[in-house]
């Protein structure tokens, strides 16, 4: 263990955890996130059942692969777009991992059960689940809150920084602490739900109960106070997705309140880390906008190109090229379609060459450096 003065943490002030924030400082952020989010549920409201299973599909493929890619961890996105079909019964279900199935099953029951208490049993379900077919690599406590301390370290062994400790080091004490979370989280019905959000992430992390995925879960209980607060069980953007664009500054933030965040009058002040996190559900929200454009563009192509024929390659590069952003604005190359389709260089271009033909993608540069972008 890292030496380190106990004082310097959030959770050894007296006022711990009697948070507040300066609510004049906090009310403009809100009022753009509550306007940025009210026109995505009301053009969501006006889509069909299938247009709306679409959007949420595409919200949850993005929130899986962000979450999962914020802890370090990279997920098969086919197989997690695979595991969404299946429990929304849209598109088609392919190959599936066991780890993409568990966090969207998670994911899904933490928003479509937001009207129920959250309790210790339901969060030690939640982490049992995500690491029961992991191995437990350095004694990892699936299910069951931590029975030692817990530093978060980088560095070389010598060099080595420590970025935090959490309060307790031992189950008691964290269970103790994770009473008086649940009791505010379940109780708490003043707030907006976007500010409640905010503070529930910070606290639990902050906590950090478990040994591992603390964050995820952090993230999987923001996600269900937002759904509480829209009445909506359906997911229409991603916090993140959001949050794994800013990540650096959402881990130097972290860092930051952790160890200083500053006191007013009797409330460790979280201003500014509330003030963040509005910012990420604003830009969350804009972003899902886009999805949603992307979706409505997504069944006039398809309608429009009902009578063409497109192999399984070309299908999987149009689906990636109308639902995500990954290949804008340069679009793809060739190698990247070879890559991702499992193909021969010959049988790409051929591929390739037949969209053009066909008047789907328009070609952009020469050579090497040649892109295909959809017309």
């Amino acid at each position: 263990m890292v030496n380190n003065n106990y004082k310097n943490w959030i959770w050894a002030n007296t006022n711990w955890p009697n948070f507040g924030f300066e609510i004049n400082l906090v009310m403009p952020e809100l009022e753009k996130a509550i306007q940025t989010v009210a026109p995505l549920n009301a053009l969501a409201i006006e889509l069909n059942q299938d247009k709306q299973l679409a959007l949420e599909s595409v919200t949850l493929l993005e929130e899986t692969l962000s979450t999962a890619k914020i802890e370090g961890e990279f997920l098969d996105r086919e197989s997690v777009r695979s595991c969404i079909a299946k429990r929304l019964g849209v598109g088609q279900v392919k190959r599936t991992s066991r780890s993409a199935e568990a966090f969207v099953d998670l994911l899904l029951e933490a928003v479509r059960t937001y009207k129920e208490p959250l309790t210790h049993k339901i969060l030690k379900k939640w982490h049992h689940a995500m690491f029961f077919d992991k191995p437990l690599i350095n004694d990892v406590l699936a299910g069951d809150y931590r029975n030692e301390s817990m530093q978060i370290i980088s560095g070389a062994y010598g060099k080595q920084k420590l970025h935090y400790q959490a309060p307790c080091d031992n189950k008691a004490c964290a269970s103790h602490e994770m009473k008086l979370f649940l009791t505010w989280f379940n109780q708490n019905q003043a707030l907006s739900g976007y500010i409640k959000a905010a503070i529930a992430k910070f606290w639990f992390v902050t906590i950090h109960p478990f040994d591992d995925g603390n964050g995820r879960l952090s993230r999987l209980i923001a996600e269900r106070v937002l759904a509480n607060n829209e009445a909506n069980p359906a997911r229409l953007y991603s916090i993140s997705t959001q949050i794994e664009k800013k990540r650096h500054e959402y881990y130097d933030l972290l860092e930051k309140m952790q160890r200083s965040a500053g006191v007013s009058g009797r409330k460790l002040d979280l201003t500014e880390w509330i003030i963040w996190f509005l910012q990420q559900i604003q830009g969350a929200a804009q972003a899902s906008m886009k999805h949603l454009e992307k979706i409505r563009y997504s069944t006039r192509f398809w309608d429009d190109h009902r009578a063409v024929s497109f192999n399984s390659r070309q299908i999987k590069l149009l689906i990636r090229l109308l639902e995500t952003d990954d290949f804008e604005p340069n679009g793809i190359a060739r190698n990247k379609y070879k890559s991702m389709t499992h193909t021969t260089d010959i049988t790409a271009a051929r591929d390739l060459k037949d969209l053009v033909d066909k008047h789907i993608l328009k070609p952009i540069g020469e050579g090497r450096s040649r892109k295909y972008l959809l017309i």
